[in-house]
This record gives C-alpha cells, structure tokens and sequence, in this order.
C-alpha cells in the first residue's frame, strides 16, 4: 500500500518561512487597459484567422469572446474543414498562412471598440469587421463579420 494523501489540499499554500499567505492577488487581467486592447487586435484577429483556417482549435479564443463568436468560428472553420477534408484544429491546413496586411479601430464608446482588420492570404485579401466591448477590466470579442475573399 502507498502512503500518499489522496485528499485535496483545502488550505492556502505556506510561504517560504512556513507562515500562510494573505488573500489571494488580483488575477491579472487578459487585456488590462485601452492601449494593450489596441496592440492586442492584430494578434486576436491573426488567431481568428487561423481558427477559420483550420490551423488552430476555436476552444484557444474562449476567454477572448462570447459564446456566439465561438459559435461562428467553430462552423465557418467546419465548413472550411468539409471543403478541404481535414479536421479543424489539429494542424497547418492552410497552404498560405494568413497575415494581418492592415487594421485600424475607432472608440464607439467608452467600453466599446470596433476594429476593421484587411488578412492578406497569399495573393487574396479578406476583411473582418471585430467589436470588442469591456468587461470588467478585460476586453471580449461580440461580433466578428467576415467579408468576401477577393
């Protein structure tokens, strides 16, 4: 018989000198202020991109949407996946990886920001329109509208 404790730990953990820690720090928040939410667009949609592409799970843009964003993305990269039969999220699908060639973001409101994004596939263009609104201290994504592929 081993003699591990199976139980789960319900104390906080100790600091080095063997003393218990204070409350427990503020979690950092995913995207803090404005002008991280304005360095952060590019990369979000890059990732959106890849989502619909196939190359990436839609479950790695969960704590950065709603559930209806997520909803779209999951059927687009299906649909996606059915046209390339290939299963969506598990690897490079894509023979051009998808770049963010242009974006630009106006303030609608305090709390409210929309971004057009222009994702150059190797010689083709395609725009996503984003709306992020503010939760808290983070930032979610609303609304994502894609547009023709040209």
């Amino acid at each position: 018989m081993l003699a591990f404790d199976l139980q789960p730990r319900l104390d906080p953990p100790l600091r080095d000198g063997g003393e218990r820690d204070g409350p427990p720090a503020e979690p950092i928040p995913i995207v803090p202020a404005r002008g991280h939410l304005i360095a952060w667009i590019p990369q979000f949609a890059q990732k959106v991109a890849e989502v619909v592409g196939g190359d990436r799970p839609a479950s790695q843009l969960v704590r950065w949407t709603t559930k209806e964003v997520i909803a779209d993305l999951r059927y687009r990269a299906s649909l996606a996946a059915r046209s390339g039969a290939y299963e969506p999220g598990l690897g490079r699908n894509q023979p051009v990886r998808p770049r963010i060639f242009r974006w630009h973001f106006r303030p609608v409101s305090i709390g409210i920001v929309e971004a057009t994004v222009n994702v150059k596939f190797g010689e083709g263009h395609r725009a996503l329109a984003l709306r992020f609104e503010q939760v808290g201290d983070s930032w979610i994504c609303t609304a994502i509208d894609f547009g023709p592929y040209r």
